[in-house]
């Protein structure tokens, strides 16, 4: 894409499946351009006086009419299309459900969940159910996509219901009972799956389950009936109805109750789930002595508090022990690891402790790449994770070892990740849980030495501090990145 002129709108790639308008940045802000109707509807909301409640909650994200005139005029003429204006909240980072964990996915469904029962209540629907319109703030889901607030036809149906199933209840169940998890479900199909391929994952044992009937068996039925030829109609077609302005009419108390079944299916499916991946009790299991593990956390601890960073990205993170630290010292994280479940259990803490922590699953060796439509849609992790502070804390074997990776190649995507600074722990090949990692391998590792490290981290990196752990063969290095 061409970079936009100083001071001028950049639209967002994402932002185009929406007719009622598009989301675009200037200057660090975010605005959204809408129609005629979309305004109306957020007009008589805030008239109503339940959005402005819900936004300080912190349930809906903060949006407002910008009140500069220069700058809506400007607006008008770089989006001829458009006379009104949003300017929303700026959620820094965002993430996708395909790097959440099975908790955060669900608390997603939940929040969503419950804005369509609380719009229910007073006449109003959401008209789409995308795990997309949610985002995390401090581990709590905000929904950010205002104008899919709509007066609905009837009250009595969701038309969004479907979606929900596709962005919810299908990857929960595959989770449960097939041990996927949302990356392995929404990669290939940031959409969703469709209820067939749910179907033949699960099995038709499970599939006539009758715990899945209203979600899994009536839809797989509905959709082989809908597969079928219909039969010629002699009788002429009716008119085409006309969504209506006016208060919607139906009996709401069946969807209700349906809205309240598919929370409380939500909750036990996430409930249900056991954390049990390979480095989710690391923590316990790592070869620190307790005095080497507290004297690390106090260096690390010192150095953020010394240079401040505004962000911070921790690599490898696990359950988020350094994360924490990171965010009490006053910095905003990324808190990435590749294990499943070790994030599932951060979020789990997250929930208890707030904090301005975003946790991601993902892989450094298989990043998340750019999704959708001309692969700019979802924007690829690396392009959202470049922070002022990395922290490659006991990272490096891994990549060495299980990613198969040079140590020239780890150093330079280190340095393209951080704008200042960078923490990295070496691990000698004669700590026990390197060898854990070698154990089955033919490659030898013995000749990784501290002095090869430093040596090819100087290319990109200068060396600010360096400090031996005591009771522990492993050293940190505090470096700064060379521009």
């Amino acid at each position: 894409m061409t970079p936009p002129a100083l001071g001028a709108s950049c639209r967002v790639p994402g932002s185009f499946r929406d007719p009622a308008g598009y989301v675009f940045e200037r200057e660090d802000r975010i605005f959204r351009a809408i129609d005629d109707a979309a305004w109306g509807r957020f007009s008589e909301l805030q008239a109503e006086g339940r959005i402005a409640r819900w936004m300080q909650e912190g349930r809906l994200v903060r949006s407002w009419r910008p009140d500069d005139a220069n700058l809506l005029a400007a607006f008008r003429g770089e989006h001829p299309d458009y006379e009104h204006f949003l300017e929303h909240e700026r959620i820094a980072p965002v993430t996708y459900p395909y790097e959440w964990p099975v908790s955060m996915l669900a608390d997603a469904g939940l929040h969503t969940l419950q804005l369509q029962l609380d719009l229910l209540e007073y006449g109003w629907s959401l008209k789409d159910a995308t795990a997309y319109n949610v985002q995390f703030v401090r581990g709590r889901a905000v929904f950010i996509d205002i104008p899919s607030i709509e007066r609905p036809a009837r009250s009595d149906v969701w038309h969004a219901l479907g979606q929900f199933q596709q962005m919810f209840i299908y990857p929960l169940l595959l989770s449960l009972y097939c041990g996927w998890d949302p990356r392995s479900y929404f990669i290939a199909n940031p959409q969703g799956q469709s209820v067939e391929k749910v179907g033949r994952c699960l099995g038709w044992r499970r599939v006539f389950d009758p715990r899945l009937w209203l979600d899994v068996s009536l839809p797989l039925w509905f959709s082989g009936r809908a597969d079928r030829p219909a039969a010629p109609s002699t009788q002429a077609a009716a008119p085409a109805q006309v969504p209506s302005t006016e208060k919607t009419g139906g009996d709401p108390r069946a969807l209700r109750y349906n809205l309240e079944r598919l929370k409380r299916k939500l909750q036990k499916l996430a409930q249900a789930y056991r954390p049990a991946g390979v480095w989710a009790d690391y923590t316990q299991a790592c070869s620190y002595e307790k005095s080497a593990e507290e004297f690390k956390k106090n260096l690390v601890r010192e150095f953020l508090e010394k240079h401040r960073p505004r962000t911070v990205l921790d690599l490898g993170s696990n359950t988020g022990d350094y994360s924490f630290l990171a965010a009490a010292t006053g910095a905003r994280v990324i808190s990435v690891d590749s294990d499943h479940d070790a994030v599932e259990l951060l979020y789990r803490r997250l929930r208890k402790t707030p904090a301005d922590i975003s946790p991601v699953v993902g892989d450094l060796t298989s990043p998340s790449p750019g999704l959708g439509f001309r692969n700019e849609e979802r924007t690829s992790f690396l392009a959202r994770a470049p922070s002022d502070c990395v922290l490659a804390l006991a990272l490096l074997h891994h990549l060495l070892v299980s990613g198969n990776l040079p140590l020239a190649m780890i150093r330079d995507q280190l340095a393209d990740l951080t704008r200042d600074l960078l923490v990295l722990e070496f691990v000698p090949p004669s700590d026990p849980m390197f060898a854990r990692l070698t154990r089955h391998r033919t490659e030898k590792y013995e000749s990784l030495t501290l002095e090869q490290v430093r040596a090819s981290l100087s290319a990109r990196f200068e060396v600010l501090d360096e400090r031996p752990l005591p009771e522990s063969p492993r050293t940190l290095l505090f470096l700064r990145v060379l521009r």
